[in-house]
């Protein structure tokens, strides 16, 4: 075989499955050096779906877009450090703020707060079963229950001070980490929380955020 045309199917092999992200491996300990088990990992606000492991280690594709990681841990609280394209990271949690910690369960988000000029863990509120069986649809739950969005009657959904090139375009729907063309399959009673990001956090899902992005976890 063509030795430049093996090299080409190799080129475009890396272009396919390697562009883009960065594998990165880390570890988390405490202020003893002990592993942190169950750490939650994010790319800025996004969660990425992973967690340390026993020994309080970790391994994830980073996105090319990612600034800075972010290791959430319910008994100890949040560490952010900036990301530079570095393969290996460690985290070190030197107490245990208990101002800021959140009760075990709770449901967690990670913004970035303008005032404190950092990320911060917030606890989200949970929707009782009877709160839930208030709303036929789930259009009529995000009118209902979530700030700065606007739902019309035709069920368009414009989130408030987003600014976008194609004004007229809705927001990105990310079910459960999977973007989805529309949520109509969704019923109020199998929803856990709604997140709404625009700005900064939104940038994470590049031109297809520049209306903001609707974030729904769901029940498993």
């Amino acid at each position: 075989m063509n030795i430049s045309k093996v090299l080409f199917a190799i080129c475009l092999s890396f272009m396919f499955f390697g562009y883009g992200q960065n594998k990165l491996t880390g570890k988390v300990v405490d202020f003893n050096n002990k592993p942190v088990a169950k750490a939650k990992i994010y790319f800025d606000s996004i969660y990425s779906k992973v967690q340390t492991n026993k020994n309080g280690e970790f391994e994830v594709l980073v996105p090319a877009k990612a600034s800075t990681i972010n290791v959430y841990s319910h008994d100890y609280g949040l560490l952010s450090s900036k990301y530079n394209n570095e393969t290996k990271m460690s985290f070190v949690f030197l107490e245990a703020d208990q101002s800021k910690k959140i009760k075990q369960g709770t449901d967690v988000s990670i913004a970035y707060s303008k005032s404190e000029d950092k990320y911060v863990a917030k606890s989200q509120s949970k929707s009782t079963q009877s709160d839930k069986s208030n709303y036929n649809t789930i259009y009529d739950m995000i009118r209902g229950r979530v700030a700065g969005v606007t739902v019309s009657r035709d069920h368009k959904i414009t989130i408030q001070g987003v600014s976008s090139i194609n004004y007229a375009s809705e927001p990105l729907f990310v079910v459960d980490g999977m973007i989805v063309s529309n949520i109509d399959y969704l019923i109020p009673n199998n929803v856990k929380s709604i997140r709404v990001l625009k700005g900064a956090e939104a940038s994470y899902y590049g031109s297809q955020g520049s209306s903001g992005v609707i974030v729904i976890t769901t029940i498993k």
